[in-house]
């Protein structure tokens, strides 16, 4: 056991040590960005508070008159590492602190670094080119640069998806490692973003392509068996987030940096590929810091040189073949535009348009990178003949590669002056070189112990990753920061939970860019998401349809419309303004219009000749029979959570009571106790019909998409389990050899 803890120790001592602005002071952090704040840290803490309070949410109530939280994706809603960051402590205001989100930070690349350890150990390398593989793949490259936490945890799993199919090249266990190998795919599925999900999953098909044609080719059942069982468990346990994510986009509008949002059955165009892909241009960044567009690529003189150590002189061996042609193919791909391969396959794949990103594929790059630098490292612990050549290569090309960014250096100070930072960039990717050079120098010339020089590589490689991960995070505490803009307004909020009624605003975005009703808990119609709902996609700009959903209160500097009534003012200089035409929450209709298709229903919305207060819009052709009567409605909303609530009516006739949250599929209605179906009415909320008299109406949010994913990915469990028991041996056959261990 001691054996086994002493790599992860010793990872987190170096976690802590690297991320030490994180770790070891109070005065930095990683979320303080444009999209941080205002997407990242409201999703986080709607669902940490919803947790707290002993509910996993499924439905959003708080952004767009409610959304569905799994079809969003982005929340990460199932992701392990985030139930984790839920179940922690929140501060004493009840938001989540900073501290803690910086831990959570940490924790997800000390995994990463593991994950690439582990990797390395279970192909019997060294601990000393282990610990170099995991820190350059959880520290550096893609996931050193990247500061979107649900993008990062959609590549931590990736060591551990091939290990186990290294596992089964090796011909070990096959079939229970290609289950596991599928299985640790299908988790990357859920950590909240589609991307490097969909690109891994398209490198390991072409990697079980290769595994099945090249020789020695597998026969029989030996061959089918565990590719069948890889994919089966990915696919299982996958549909946990697939399922819904598919279901919201079928209904949604995304956003692809377009002046037009898509639709489901639309190609994401490839002009926006092209635009997040990483580009010829940005190949030198592979090497120097900060010589990128969009995604960095960044892996830095220690590990490219490591890596072509190994594949020069480990080529012969199957898994550096494997290594080096992911980090190939994650190149190509990930160019984009400037790639043939690329528009091929956007061209040939079904569903590949959708992960719009190209450049995300530095993640297999870099993972092919890591592992090869491993290799690299263990052949120079054991030097040979093989080696010697291809390491003088390597020094000389280090030596000069540092004299000529120096001399470069040396004419550029005194051409232009520093626009930003470039320069020290330069300078230190000089002296990582030639350190580099004299470090690989001494180890070839047997001048220094494989021990000593294994400890002056992982230094030197931390040492050369802090240029790109540490320098951007930010300054706790700065004016007008994202972070400060957060804490602003919480007498504003604390005036709308005060109101007696159900509470849906309206918020300048100009002044408040955050999701502000995820970040206090208040309804809110806008924020920033991904996808919207068509239906209020497509009306939501019009008074009458804002007014229709219940959007009783405006937040800002001044009244946008006339007939608002300031009420409040925040100690920011925000006011709030009561609109007096918003509907109630809730209401109640005796007159039902059919129309023919949802755009004239849409159309019909936003026409001022008909009172939608008397009369509900349906997309039918025989709408449901209502009542006419002049006895007042009494119709309150009496209850309200998340994924429930509960309406109390008094009707004096037939009628539809109306409530002014989005339709979607998934949310059941009782009326006193039995079932009772939800219309989708004037196209975008929900109403259910019910006779005259008392009645209570119950909503519940139980999506078929979502439960049948999570039957899905049980099942996925379970078989991957099942596949991990030992087949029956035959007789006077060999017992099947295990694993090293990865301590």
């Amino acid at each position: 056991m001691g054996r086994f803890l002493a790599a992860p120790l010793l990872l987190g001592v170096l976690s802590v040590g690297f991320f030490w602005k994180l770790v070891l002071t109070r005065q930095f952090t990683w979320v303080d960005h444009p999209d941080g704040v205002n997407q990242v840290m409201p999703w986080l803490q709607f669902q940490a508070a919803q947790w707290q309070q002993g509910r996993y949410p499924l439905w959003d109530p708080h952004q767009w008159a409610g959304q569905p939280l799994l079809g969003l994706v982005q929340p990460g809603a199932l992701s392990p590492l985030n139930w984790l960051l839920f179940s922690l402590p929140l501060g004493e205001d009840g938001l989540l602190r900073v501290s803690t989100l910086n831990g959570y930070w940490v924790l997800i690349h000390f995994l990463a670094a593991l994950f690439g350890y582990w990797m390395c150990r279970d192909q019997r390398l060294s601990r000393a080119a282990s610990l170099v593989a995991g820190c350059a793949f959880g520290f550096g490259g893609t996931l050193g640069t990247t500061f979107w936490p649900h993008v990062v945890q959609s590549a931590i799993w990736l060591p551990l998806v091939l290990l186990f199919f290294l596992r089964v090249v090796e011909g070990r266990r096959p079939v229970a490692n290609a289950a596991l190998s599928g299985a640790f795919l299908g988790l990357l599925f859920l950590s909240g973003h589609h991307n490097v999900p969909i690109f891994a999953t398209l490198g390991m098909a072409a990697l079980w392509g290769y595994q099945l044609l090249a020789p020695p080719r597998p026969r029989g059942a030996s061959a089918v068996l565990p590719c069948a069982a890889f994919f089966l468990c990915l696919g299982l346990i996958a549909a946990a987030q697939i399922l819904p994510s598919v279901e919201f986009g079928r209904l949604s509008y995304r956003w692809v940096n377009l002046p037009e949002p898509v639709t489901w059955s639309q190609r994401v165009p490839y002009e926006v590929h092209a635009r997040y892909s990483l580009g010829s241009t940005s190949l030198l960044g592979i090497l120097l810091p900060h010589q990128h567009r969009g995604w960095s690529p960044f892996a830095g003189f220690v590990v490219l040189s490591l890596a072509f150590l190994g594949v020069a002189t480990s080529w012969q061996q199957r898994p550096v073949r494997i290594l080096g042609s992911l980090a190939l193919g994650g190149l190509l791909f990930s160019l984009g535009s400037d790639s043939l391969y690329h528009g091929v396959l956007y061209a040939l794949v079904p569903g590949l348009d959708k992960a719009r990103t190209p450049a995300m594929a530095n993640a297999l790059l870099q993972l092919g990178l890591a592992g090869a630098a491993a290799w690299g490292v263990q052949r120079l612990s054991a030097p040979g003949g093989a080696l010697a050549p291809w390491g003088r290569l390597v020094v000389r090309a280090l030596v000069a590669s540092g004299a000529f960014l120096f001399a470069a250096l040396a004419i550029l100070v005194t051409v232009r002056a520093e626009t930003g930072e470039e320069y020290r960039s330069l300078a230190l990717s000089a002296l990582v070189a030639l350190l580099l050079a004299g470090l690989l120098g001494s180890w070839l010339r047997s001048r220094i112990s494989s021990q000593s020089a294994g400890v002056a590589l992982v230094l030197l490689l931390l040492f050369e990753l802090n240029l790109v991960t540490n320098d951007r995070y930010a300054t706790i505490g700065r004016p007008g920061s994202g972070l400060s803009k957060l804490r602003e307004n919480h007498d504003i909020a604390a005036f709308l939970r005060q109101r007696p009624e159900p509470v849906r605003v309206e918020v300048d975005a100009g002044e408040i860019p955050y999701n502000f009703g995820d970040w206090f808990g208040i309804d809110q119609l806008g924020g920033a998401l991904g996808g919207l709902t068509q239906g209020i996609t497509r009306i939501h700009g019009e008074t009458r349809a804002r007014m229709l959903l219940a959007a009783n209160y405006h937040v800002g500097r001044g009244p946008i419309r006339p007939g608002q009534t300031e009420v409040f003012q925040g100690r920011s200089g925000l006011r709030v303004f009561r609109n007096e035409e918003a509907f109630p929450r809730v209401f109640a209709v005796h007159e039902a219009i059919a129309r023919p298709d949802e755009s004239s229903v849409l159309s019909a919305v936003v026409d001022p000749a008909i009172d939608l207060r008397r009369s509900v819009l349906l997309e039918t052709r025989t709408p449901p029979l209502l009542e006419r009567c002049e006895a007042p409605d009494e119709v309150r909303l009496s209850h309200s959570e998340p994924d429930r609530l509960a309406i109390s009516a008094r009707l004096g006739c037939t009628g539809m009571v109306i409530l002014g949250d989005t339709w979607f599929p998934g949310w059941e209605a009782t009326v006193d106790g039995e079932p009772a179906p939800i219309h989708k009415a004037y196209g975008v909320i929900r109403g259910v019909v019910v006779g005259p008299g008392e009645h209570e109406i119950r909503m519940q949010y139980r999506p078929g998409s979502v439960r049948l994913g999570a039957g899905l990915a049980c099942l996925g469990l379970l078989a991957c389990a099942a596949f991990q028991l030992p087949l029956p041996r035959r007789t006077g056959g060999a017992a099947q050899p295990g694993g090293p261990s990865i301590a």
